[in-house]
């Protein structure tokens, strides 16, 4: 391992220690992530390049590919129609796989490849709520949410279940101490669906998975867009050792207030400082997130925004190395 490789293991371990580094780690520069069957969990690698402000469609029609969203779809519209057709499925059609040999050879794999350039995060993305948008499509979902929950619950838990091996191989594969686990629950204004229905159908789930991670001796840290302050005390309830903060939804001070010193935060700084602000903003943003740091010692944060005009790039890596970098 080289000098710099070495850094960016020891800076993120001291992260995950709440201890504060020598600077405040990087998601993409220090950490990268890696995903498990990602064509299954997720939504693959894209087909084509597609240059800025344009939106191109799969070979097949079924999913859109943007320069900096990278591959999204909603659903197969041929198959799920209607809530009718989702709360017919069988949930046997979707595998919850062993966590054998086959799983844990190809985890190991992923996690040597990106090892030899970053710390190595797992990270899964279709564990829930997500799984559903991504399978069923936002409409029928919901439709089918708002019929038959308990119906629908049927077929979350085997999303649930299928989720868990996963975790639990990630948990189990040699050198992995920090899994990161996806569930989008919120929206810009707040959660998408009303309390007691994530403490039904999602948030035993979460437990279970961070339980599972957590008897392997690993930490874990739970990833949702928007606005969840609204049920963070039940989002904490589950057992993180940590969470996502979207700057554009939340306030990370509120958040970080609430959550407390001894959890472990990932902040993405706001998309309209970098894509739409100047050059103060987005300094006035980087000199915040300093003065949190100096108090909550688990941050790890990655850049906002995907297409930033003329010099606003180079004003954000200015802040950074002026601000976050202390040594």
């Amino acid at each position: 391992m080289n000098d710099d490789l070495a850094r960016k293991y020891a800076r993120v371990r001291q992260m995950l220690r709440l201890e504060r580094p020598d600077r405040l780690p990087f998601v993409g520069r220090d950490l990268g992530f890696i995903e498990y069957r990602k064509e299954v969990y997720h939504l693959g690698e894209p087909e084509f390049v597609a240059m800025n402000g344009e939106v191109v469609v799969s070979r097949d029609g079924k999913k859109r590919y943007t320069r900096d969203g990278g591959v999204w779809a909603v659903g197969d519209e041929e198959k799920y129609k209607t809530d009718v057709d989702v709360l017919n499925e069988d949930p046997m059609a979707f595998e919850v796989e062993e966590v054998g040999p086959a799983m844990l050879g190809e985890m190991a794999q992923l996690y040597a490849a990106k090892a030899n350039s970053f710390y190595p995060a797992p990270w899964h993305y279709g564990t829930l709520v997500t799984r559903c948008v991504l399978v069923f499509g936002w409409e029928p979902f919901l439709l089918a949410c708002a019929v038959d929950a308990a119906r629908l619950g049927k077929l979350m838990d085997r999303f649930g279940a299928a989720s868990l091996a996963v975790a639990q191989g990630w948990a189990q594969t040699p050198g992995v101490e920090f899994i990161v686990i996806h569930d989008d629950i919120a929206g810009t204004r707040g959660p998408f669906m009303r309390p007691q229905w994530y403490r039904d159908y999602v948030f035993p789930w979460h437990k279970a998975i961070y339980d599972a991670i957590h008897v392997q001796g690993k930490k874990v840290l739970y990833v949702s867009d928007g606005n969840y302050l609204p049920i963070m005390d039940d989002v904490l309830a589950t057992g993180t050792d940590g969470v996502y903060v979207e700057s554009s939804s939340m306030d990370p001070a509120e958040v970080m207030r609430r959550g407390g010193k001894d959890k472990l935060y990932m902040v993405k700084t706001d998309n309209r400082a970098v894509d739409f602000g100047t050059p103060d903003d987005i300094r006035r943003e980087v000199e915040k997130l300093r003065r949190l740091h100096e108090e909550y010692p688990g941050i790890m944060m990655y850049r906002g925004g995907g297409n930033p005009p003329p010099g606003n790039a180079e004003a954000f890596e200015q802040a950074y190395n002026e601000l976050l970098v202390y040594a």
